[in-house]
């Protein structure tokens, strides 16, 4: 029990109340003659005793009543029941500082909540604090180690919030190597999200010495993506924007989603029931290829804007070389302004002048010369340039060696009857336009060739054979698409699966946008949005728009940390790890109003005595 007044009030009160009441009773007897007792009537005599008995319990009640007075005006204090006082240990202290702690006033919270729990430790007890994300404070020069009590106020108050997110694992990695002098305890304060205990260190869930001090959640909408409607045909005056929303709680969302640019300003009402995703579309003009996005009427607010940058599709050179039957047509639009190629062909690949080009597909040639080999590895060296090989009979020597970086070619396949496409992949962006359509399962094969593929199979074929394999800015497809090896040229799924064949390999993404935590090493000069200029590879701290080489670049919080599902209790059991509550398990009981109670109840005990008789 500690008091926030001298504690010697309450050792005079408890010594003071015996003394009193031992002298009192050794006067007052020394008045009463209880020898005259005898000569009293039976009924004097028991009404005399009991009114001398009333006197001595009023007398007591009366001392009480001061002893409970003075000790509610020390206002005393219990200590919270899961610790205890004067604990010691070696102390490792994992601070949430994710940016999920920026609801309200949650990482202040977790400050005081960090004070609360050192004041249960003793002076003598050692301490390490760690941040779960590094912030400019703590970074290589600067690392952890073990400091006193007196010490860990100022390292806690120091600690700032990060744009990023982190783990308990990766945290853990970075202690001391110093040995400790102490039993060691583990103590986790933030709000738990449960991608912060994946991987838990399969060694804590054994010591079973891990605490976590719960700190309330916010919010639960996160922006998770946002993406170009469609990323094939060039937009002449306006385009399209997807936002992607998800709700992540138990409970419906409604509020307003705002779109601004530098010149124009959109805003959507829009309702998100609880763990559904929603889709909202802007129309915005071709000059407001970046700008922010923020929703509104959530509790995390800051966490909500998210920073978007597109390089919009235009107008590509496109060669084929070799059979341009069936190719050239798809390809080429009669509304030539409107086309998203410019198409040549050719038949052989001498002939091509590859800088005036950006995409070369190779359509069933046998063969190539060393020296096109050359040229064609420059060219696929070059950014948003492409190769799109489709395999005929026979593969020569110079392809395969071209191709090998990604595949190896063995032999040609005539399947009896025909092959269909067995797995396709339709997360990746080149047959993500065709989820929920069986149009690619109908199409028939009759002649392929085999593939031995190293990496990037997107697409197999009956018989678990590699279709369409995808190596950075190089495509390879098993076969030729012409009517004697499969019947896809008269399908629907014809163009598009060409048109964004040769878009995805070209572009790796439409998307100049980036995470906090990422480094970018693709760019020379880069400016923070704080005005600061950054090295090259230097890692992202601050979300906002970044310039670099004369380009916008924008950066964001990762969508992740919208998502605040917080570890369960079952879960929790199973890593053995150890709740505490600052209301439940920290909290000091104050004694001050029960002992005011007891003073009320003395009062009315001695009014009660007093009418008897």
């Amino acid at each position: 029990m500690t008091f926030l007044h001298p504690l010697y009030l309450l050792g005079i009160s408890l010594i003071a109340v015996p003394i009193i009441i031992h002298l009192w009773f050794k006067k007052r007897l020394k008045k009463i003659p209880f020898s005259t007792l005898r000569f009293l009537k039976k009924s004097e005599a028991k009404k005399f005793g009991w009114l001398k008995f009333r006197e001595i319990l009023i007398l007591v009640l009366r001392c009480l009543f001061i002893t409970f007075l003075f000790l509610s005006l020390a206002k005393p204090q219990i200590k919270g029941k899961f610790f205890g006082a004067g604990r010691l240990s070696s102390v490792i202290l994992v601070i949430d500082n994710s940016y999920s702690m920026a609801y309200g006033e949650n990482f202040k919270l977790v400050k005081e909540a960090a004070n609360v729990l050192l004041s249960f430790y003793s002076p003598k007890s050692e301490f390490c604090v760690l941040p779960l994300c590094k912030t400019e404070f703590y970074n290589n020069d600067n690392e952890p180690h073990w400091v006193s009590k007196k010490s860990v106020f100022e390292l806690i108050n120091k600690l700032n919030l990060s744009y990023k997110s982190g783990s308990i694992k990766n945290v853990l990695s970075n202690l001391p190597t110093s040995t400790t002098n102490y039993r060691v305890e583990y103590v986790y304060i933030g709000d738990g999200q449960e991608f912060n205990f994946k991987d838990f260190p399969e060694e804590l869930v054994k010591q079973a010495n891990f605490y976590w001090l719960k700190i309330p959640s916010g919010g639960n909408i996160s922006i998770n993506k946002v993406t170009l409607k469609d990323p094939v045909s060039i937009p002449l005056d306006n385009y399209n924007l997807n936002v992607h929303i998800t709700n992540f709680s138990q409970n419906s969302w409604n509020g307003k989603a705002t779109l601004k640019t530098k010149d124009y300003y959109f805003e959507k009402d829009c309702e998100i029931h609880p763990e559904q995703e929603l889709n909202l579309e802007f129309l915005l003009p071709v000059s407001a290829a970046h700008g922010k996005i923020v929703l509104y009427d959530d509790s995390l607010i800051a966490d909500n804007v998210y920073y978007f940058s597109k390089s919009l599709p235009h107008r590509l050179n496109v060669i084929i070389v070799g059979n341009d039957r069936f190719l050239y047509s798809g390809l080429s639009s009669a509304d030539e302004s409107n086309s998203p190629f410019y198409v040549e062909s050719v038949e052989y690949l001498q002939k091509v002048n590859f800088p005036k080009f950006d995409v070369v597909i190779l359509n069933g040639i046998d063969e190539i010369s060393e020296s096109d080999k050359i040229k064609l590895d420059n060219f696929i060296n070059q950014n948003q340039k492409s190769v799109i090989f489709f395999m005929g009979k026979k593969v020569g020597n110079n392809l395969k060696n071209f191709i090998s970086q990604s595949c190896n070619i063995e032999n040609p396949i005539s399947p009896k009857g025909y092959a269909t496409l067995d797995w396709v992949d339709y997360a990746h962006p080149i047959f993500n336009v065709f989820v929920g359509s069986t149009v690619l399962k109908n199409i028939k094969f009759y002649h392929f060739q085999k593939i031995i593929a190293h990496k990037g199979i997107i697409a197999k074929l009956t018989g678990d054979y590699p279709f369409l394999v995808i190596d950075d800015n190089l495509a390879v497809v098993a076969t030729q698409f012409t009517p004697h090896n499969t019947d896809i040229v008269y399908k629907t799924a014809f163009i598009p699966l060409v048109f964004r064949l040769i878009i995805n390999t070209t572009y790796k993404s439409y998307n100049k946008e980036f995470y906090v935590g990422e480094n970018i090493t693709t760019y020379t000069k880069l400016k923070a949005p704080t005005g600061e200029y950054l090295t090259k590879g230097t890692e992202l701290l601050v979300p906002g728009f970044y310039t670099v080489d004369s380009e916008t670049i924008g950066v964001n919080v990762i969508p992740e940390e919208g998502n605040l599902k917080i570890l369960g209790d079952g879960a929790a059991k199973i890593l053995n790890i150890q709740t505490i509550t600052l209301d439940n398990d920290l909290a000091e009981s104050n004694l001050s109003h029960t002992l005011l109670y007891f003073v009320l109840f003395v009062i009315l005990l001695e009014l009660l005595l007093l009418l008897l008789y």
